[in-house]
């Protein structure tokens, strides 16, 4: 008798200790994404928000009183981006930027028509440099250089040749989640952040970042001149809940 409620407390204790693993798991499972909901902007011009709408964890709108970008995906990659200004009015289309990859996923060009046209194609030539060729309305203005990239993200801009000379710069980055961390196909831009300044136009965030965050820059040629770009205050779980620009003038509130 004594050995069946032995056996039988152990299958309970078994069952018991099953249920709570279970439970566990569901509770990881369901813990919500990270994701940015809202910015307010504070500039010399004034205060604006800028509200963020998703369809799962894919990004489909970024309105604000300024602009409002709108997103296509194709699959889980974005292909398209659409820039109109005066939302709340006229609600123009100002400018698109269209998007083509590898079949591993990694951009091979983008195309962006505006008053400003732009072409960029990328050539992988081993998995830290990436060769570039940026040609504008003008000729006069294309350029070609290369990227080192490490993690994921830009290491350095080296600049080749082209009509306008760029310096060549490192780029530093925090160990923390940029705010657009977890948005679907947004990492797989990172070489286009380069190029625009984010999907924020005047807010957080410089040209450089899609997994962390990028705190300043500095020459090539001579790393003891650094850009401070922005500082950071983060939230419990790591990601920026306060970015101030380097001007001190303007800095940005993060909500998620």
């Amino acid at each position: 008798m004594k050995k069946t409620i032995t056996l039988l407390f152990s299958c309970f204790t078994l069952l018991v200790l099953s249920c709570s693993k279970d439970d566990s798991s569901e509770t990881q499972a369901e813990t919500p994404t990270v994701l940015l909901q809202k910015i307010i902007t504070h500039s010399d011009e004034g205060d604006y928000e800028t509200v963020f709408k998703y369809d799962g964890n894919k990004l489909m709108e970024a309105k604000s009183i300024k602009e409002n970008k709108k997103f296509n995906y194709q699959e889980d990659k974005i292909s398209k981006i659409s820039w109109y200004s005066n939302p709340d009015t006229e609600n123009t289309l100002t400018q698109t930027t269209e998007f083509e990859y590898l079949s591993d996923g990694r951009l091979k060009n983008f195309k962006t028509i505006s008053d400003y046209p732009l072409t960029v194609e990328f050539t992988y030539i081993d998995n830290e440099t990436v060769d570039f060729r940026a040609v504008a309305a003008r000729n006069s203005y294309s350029f070609n250089g290369y990227f080192k990239v490490k993690s994921s993200e830009i290491s350095q801009y080296v600049y080749l040749a082209g009509a306008t000379p760029r310096p060549s710069v490192d780029y530093h980055y925090d160990d923390k989640s940029h705010p657009l961390k977890n948005v679907t196909g947004y990492s797989n831009l990172f070489l286009y952040h380069y190029f625009y300044n984010s999907f924020h136009k005047d807010g957080f965030t410089t040209n450089i970042g899609s997994s962390r965050n990028c705190t300043s820059n500095s020459l090539i040629a001579n790393p003891s001149v650094v850009e401070v770009t922005e500082t950071y205050e983060y939230n419990q779980k790591g990601f920026p809940k306060v970015i101030s620009r380097s001007n001190g003038n303007e800095k940005d509130e993060l909500f998620y």
